[in-house]
Order: structure tokens, then sequence, then C-alpha cells
């Protein structure tokens, strides 16, 4: 893959992992600002900042008057998404005896790369071999 390319697909996952930040905040406080962003990720607020005003002009967020963010249709399908991806290859990753430590890391590397067709057939044979297995919200 060449550098460019390479960039091109860590800014792809640097998006989406905002969007997912977002997300959990919503669910967890029911609102968030950039600075919850900064604490959460560890980021400096002037960098999240700078990726919220991209993720502005994408389309995916807008803020409100009080500079809540706010997820435009598609940047929570987008969000939605890559929780939910990231939260079946966590619980997937644990039941086969991966540390929760490690599952949450590797879930958050696999979340970007993984096709959409693999991943509906992982679903499925998790489903079909783990039925009493629920998945982490």
């Amino acid at each position: 893959m060449s550098e460019r390319s390479t960039q091109a697909v860590h800014k792809h996952e640097s998006e989406q992992d905002y969007l997912e930040t977002i997300l959990k905040i919503k669910k967890e406080k029911g609102s968030c600002y950039a600075v919850d962003v900064s604490r959460e990720l560890n980021i400096s607020k002037p960098s999240v900042t700078i990726a919220v005003n991209k993720l502005v002009a994408k389309g995916y967020l807008v803020r409100s008057e009080g500079k809540e963010l706010i997820f435009t249709e598609e940047g929570a399908k987008i969000a939605k998404k890559i929780l939910d991806r990231h939260r079946f290859l966590k619980t997937w990753l644990m039941t086969i005896g991966v540390s929760e430590k490690t599952a949450e890391e590797e879930a958050c590397m696999i979340e970007h790369d993984i096709s959409q067709g693999t991943f509906q057939k992982m679903k499925k044979a998790f489903k079909e071999n783990y039925p009493d297995v629920s998945i982490m919200k």
C-alpha cells in the first residue's frame, strides 16, 4: 500500500473513531461536546476541534448554538455501524478467550478493516454457535 493510500485509510479510521466516541459519550451522558471527546480520547482540544470541523464539513455533524455535537442522519448511521461492530467484535473475542483489555484494543483495529460481508458471516456464525451469549452494550 502506498504512503498516500495508507494515510487515507488512517484518516478514515480516525473519522470513524471520532464518530464512535461521540456516540458512546452521547449514550452515557445524553450530550457531547468537543471537550468530552478530548477527555475520552486523551487528545488536545484544538486537535479535536480540527477533526470536528472536518466532520461538520463532510456533513456528519452539526454544532448547536451551545456547541453541542449533533449527528446528521448520515453521521449517526456511520457511528452506529462502527459502535455495533466494535461491541460485537469485542464480545466475540472475549467469548473465544481473549482478555477484555486485549479484546477492546483489537476490536478497535478490526472494526475498520473487515468487509460488511465478512462481518455479517461472523455475526451469523456467532449466533449459531453461541446462541446464549448476548452482545455487550
